[in-house]
């Protein structure tokens, strides 16, 4: 068990003692995602046999897509949805290097000088300085006037940043203080301080890593390679690189992503285009197209680019998701569906609210609701340029879905459960990006 110190409680037996919280406990340890063909438990599954008629069935869904493109059209597959990525290409990849670049002079930055006492350790100072870092690429993307792919994109990677830059300081900025600390009861060489000596000398050190010594520009390099949003200073390793394992990936994210382009291409845009379609006709066309590529998204990102760059940084703790499939209810589906994301509002955003703001439990999984959807909510409004609300209210109803997911009658009915949660997956994802791309699509044709 490690700790970290960006969501700090105090234990009773301290608070008499001393006045520094103890950090919370994170479980960092060597893991494997569930579909990764190298996890022993995936060849021991009872239903390892589905997981190879699904990629049966989508080969030869690609295959009959490619046929009926080539007898209908004379070509194998349209270049429409490749043109919309490929739009100003080269300067939203200069635009991104740079945004990461200056994320991590930044964050380097201001934990050295609160290390130096030149900046305080403020949480409002670092909150101005974030939501700037995001108002200065939001900005940037209304200049360039960019598409709805390439705002998407550039937009999300500009608050996983920003999530990172946050852990970062936070968890430097609580040790700069109990390293202060630390050095002035050294100084004092008195034995009576000595308890409180051990805690801070406990505090400071990670594994093999001692603060301040990971304020570096290569630290940070290696936590952005890391494919974890919540900062700390030694992570469980591998052993070594296996390139066998990182091409297996990058080819499974290029078959997976040809997957999603021809769904694209194929079956969503021409609909989304067509004005002869009523709009309760676009939702019943659209439901299943949505619904693979929201399956493909989910493969491509949590199974293959998360465990690629694992691979490339050696971070052994791969539990990037668990079974959010088998969900009976959205609080399960929460703490499931994305990991990485869910430990960093579990740390950064509820227990921060309870122990800073001392909000009880059920203020604090408003909070962390509210935070969440409005995220959700900014990204469709810059991919849009519309300010709807469709996302953030249908991302706030899943609070009292949560609490009739609890009730005894579905807890002890999981088949209840489960089919509820799956139908509003399969309706709810799938409708929300209909009903703000369907919008959108129109407003660039007008």
């Amino acid at each position: 068990m490690r700790r970290t110190a960006t969501t700090p409680v105090v234990l009773p037996s301290e608070q008499s003692k001393h006045p520094f919280k103890k950090q919370r406990p994170v479980n960092f340890k060597v893991r494997l995602t569930q579909f990764d063909l190298s996890n022993p438990d995936t060849s021991n599954d009872t239903f390892r046999g589905f997981y190879t008629l699904f990629w049966i069935a989508m080969g030869f869904y690609i295959i009959q897509s490619l046929v009926r493109c080539y007898e209908q059209e004379g070509i194998l597959l349209g270049l429409g949805f490749f043109r919309l990525l490929s739009k100003d290409g080269w300067i939203l990849l200069i635009s991104d290097l740079l945004m990461v670049i200056a994320s991590l002079v930044w964050s380097v930055f201001y934990a050295k000088m609160i290390l130096l006492q030149y900046l305080p350790h403020n949480h409002y100072i670092q909150w101005a300085i974030q939501f700037s870092f995001l108002a200065i690429s939001i900005a940037w993307t209304f200049y360039r006037q960019w598409p709805w792919v390439q705002s998407g994109f550039f937009t999300m990677h500009t608050i996983v940043m920003m999530m990172k830059m946050h852990s970062y300081i936070s968890l430097n900025g609580d040790l700069a203080i109990k390293y202060r600390r630390y050095r002035q009861l050294k100084a004092s060489d008195d034995e009576k301080h000595e308890e409180e000596l051990d805690f801070l000398r406990s505090e400071l050190v990670h594994g093999k890593t001692r603060y301040p010594n990971n304020i570096s520009i290569s630290n940070y390099l290696d936590y952005l390679m890391i494919p974890s949003l919540v900062y700390w200073m030694e992570y469980p390793r591998t052993e070594k690189i296996r390139v066998w394992y990182v091409f297996e990936k990058a080819i499974a994210t290029l078959g997976s992503f040809l997957m999603l382009y021809v769904t694209t291409e194929r079956y969503i845009l021409p609909k989304l285009y067509n004005p002869d379609m009523s709009e309760p006709r676009v939702i019943l066309e659209l439901l299943f197209p949505f619904m693979l590529n929201y399956l493909f998204i989910f493969y491509i990102i949590f199974e293959c680019i998360l465990n690629a760059f694992a691979e490339l940084s050696k971070f052994a703790d791969r539990n990037f998701y668990d079974d959010w499939w088998n969900s009976v209810s959205y609080d399960e589906f929460a703490r499931k569906w994305n990991k990485p994301v869910h430990q960093w509002l579990l740390r950064h955003v509820y227990a921060q609210s309870i122990d800073s703001f001392q909000l009880s439990k059920a203020n604090a999984i408003f909070v962390t609701f509210l935070t969440s959807s409005i995220f959700h909510e900014l990204v469709l409004i810059i991919v849009t340029k519309k300010f709807r609300l469709y996302m953030f209210v249908i991302q706030m109803l899943q609070l009292p879905m949560m609490m009739m997911g609890r009730l005894p009658f579905f807890r002890q009915r999981f088949w209840l459960g489960n089919l509820l949660f799956w139908l509003s997956m399969f309706l709810g994802p799938p409708l929300i990006g209909i009903l703000y791309c369907r919008e959108a699509f129109w407003a660039v044709r007008s």
